[in-house]
């Protein structure tokens, strides 16, 4: 049954959302902090990126095995938006590297907590085509979330490489308003991973879609932690300007969120395949940009493409798992993606390895990538069930 949620409850809930995209607020400033700490290895310099979405795995689990059953959302929300302003503004303080990489650590594992929240509290408080309508919401706040925290943290990187970290000081207003607004579900969904009786494991669809997505934040997190490094060094602007051609992903990501429905019911079981596609296409774009506005827009439509494959992933997932399995399957989604967004560091470094180039080629790499799983999927049909996929949508 629906329970009767309070527009400032509602809102609550959308502001907690906004942060969960945190994680890409530096991503504009990367160049400042590499020469900042110009005698670290790259490897070591991209752990200040990489690592807190390798701490979000375990903290994503955890928190969505145990809200709402054994410890209640409000609980979980204000621990996690604490730790995320805490090591969110901290590095803004310290010069050593080693005990910003603990502050980024902290920064993780209190994303990991709140990030998946949100979309939780919408299965628990709404029902039917409001869970659909909210779910949206959800994720379009979190792409305006990305999007302003990231052109924040670019702008402020152009004062100091330190100033980026600033931003995170706005989840602030997120923790206030959940201490006084964040409602909890009468009835949590089943979210524990120990709830899942022996008999219903996860369907292999279930891994292979986690497996595949993850294979895709590996392609595009070298275009993310490199864009300011890549500008810089082709003349095209400056840290600042990283901000802005990134900010452009979350448009891209907004616009495909929005039209999503449309796309699935004209690409049907091709969905995974245009994704991948128009993905290909935004990578080339941006490898190969002779300017800043060609690089801009192969951005956007890279963002068009991961804002398609997320949702299409999460239709398959919804089509494969059962209703008790749902809560933690999403929550392996998300594991995956931040474990691969972990490896994508060593990807880089083992590219960089073979070729020399630790800026362009990965993000080439990334693109062939992204093309062969496109003509995989053109083969393979993802959304095949034992019902019509009519009957599912």
């Amino acid at each position: 049954m629906n329970q009767t949620v309070k527009p400032i409850s509602a809102f609550t809930i959308l502001v907690l959302a906004f942060f969960g995209m945190g994680v890409g607020t530096i991503t504009p400033a990367l160049n400042a902090i590499f020469v900042q700490f110009s005698d670290l290895p790259i490897t070591t310099l991209l752990l200040v990126s990489t690592l807190p979405s390798l701490l979000v795995i375990p903290a994503t689990i955890i928190a969505g095995s145990v809200a709402g059953n054994k410890v209640k959302y409000k609980t979980l929300a204000i621990l996690g938006m604490t730790l995320f302003v805490i090591g969110g503004v901290a590095p803004y303080f310290a010069t050593d590297f080693t005990v910003i990489l603990l502050e980024r650590a902290i920064f993780g594992i209190g994303l990991g907590i709140m990030s998946p929240l949100a979309n939780s509290l919408v299965m628990g408080l709404y029902e039917g085509d409001k869970v659909a309508t909210m779910t949206g919401i959800v994720t379009l706040a979190m792409n305006i979330g990305g999007m302003v925290l990231q052109f924040m943290g670019g702008y402020f990187a152009a004062i100091g490489w330190n100033y980026s970290f600033l931003p995170h000081a706005l989840g602030i207003v997120s923790l206030i308003m959940v201490i006084f607004f964040l409602p909890e579900p009468v009835k949590a969904p089943v979210t524990s991973e120990t709830q899942l009786l022996p008999k219903e494991k996860l369907p292999v669809k279930v891994w292979i879609t986690v497996l595949v997505y993850g294979l895709y934040t590996l392609t595009i997190y070298p275009m993310l932690v490199n864009m300011s490094t890549l500008i810089v060094q082709r003349g095209l602007g400056s840290t600042a300007t990283a901000g802005i051609v990134l900010a452009f992903l979350t448009i891209g990501g907004m616009l495909a969120g929005t039209v999503f429905g449309k796309v699935f019911k004209m690409s049907n079981r091709f969905v995974m395949a245009l994704g991948f596609g128009i993905a290909a296409i935004g990578m080339a774009m941006v490898v190969f940009a002779p300017n800043i506005f060609v690089l801009t827009i192969g951005v956007f439509i890279e963002g068009f493409a991961m804002s398609t494959l997320i949702p299409a992933s999460m239709m398959i997932i919804g089509m494969t798992a059962k209703p008790a399995q749902m809560a933690f399957s999403v929550s392996l989604f998300f594991a995956g993606m931040n474990l691969f967004g972990f490896l994508s560091t060593y990807w880089i470094g083992a590219i960089a390895g073979i070729t020399g180039d630790a800026v362009t080629a990965p993000i080439m790499v990334g693109m062939i990538v992204q093309a062969a799983l496109c003509v995989l999927y053109l083969i393979v049909n993802p959304l095949k069930v034992s019902a019509p996929v009519s009957e599912v949508v």
